[in-house]
């Protein structure tokens, strides 16, 4: 009734346990080198990810450094213009030519501008040095 005798099964069946022991060995070593390639990659990334955020966080006080530094300067100029004349007449029609006869609102409102302009491009290289720092 069967082909092959009770010997010939046994050793097909020690062969085919061998043969799955054989394939389970080889997955278990590579499962474990993938493993440790793995760990290894994730080592790696956060080592480069802490460099970059070290990075960035100088990037970002010396920015805020510059901007406390603009501002500051921009109180200051604030304090000397308050000192001019209020805006008159003449100054309204256009007689004054000079940066230096501006009166006291129209020069605060320049000074603020180019703070604000200041401020912008400090933000914007900042920017362009944290991007580069990444490449």
């Amino acid at each position: 009734m069967f082909p092959l005798t009770l010997e010939q099964y046994v050793k097909l069946g020690i062969c085919i346990v061998l043969l799955f022991g054989a394939g389970y060995c080889g997955y278990a070593l590579e499962s474990a080198r993938f493993d440790r390639y793995k760990a290894d990659q994730i080592t790696q990334t956060q080592k480069a990810q802490e460099a970059h955020q070290q990075a960035a966080d100088q990037i970002r006080k010396e920015k805020d450094a510059q901007i406390v530094s603009i501002n500051n300067s921009l109180n200051d100029a604030l304090v000397k213009l308050r000192e001019r004349p209020n805006r008159t007449q003449a100054a309204a029609n256009g007689s004054c030519g000079t940066g230096a006869t501006l009166s006291a609102e129209d020069a605060e409102f320049l000074t603020r501008e180019a703070a604000r302009a200041d401020i912008i491009r400090t933000g914007l290289d900042a920017c362009y040095r944290q991007y580069d720092a990444l490449k």
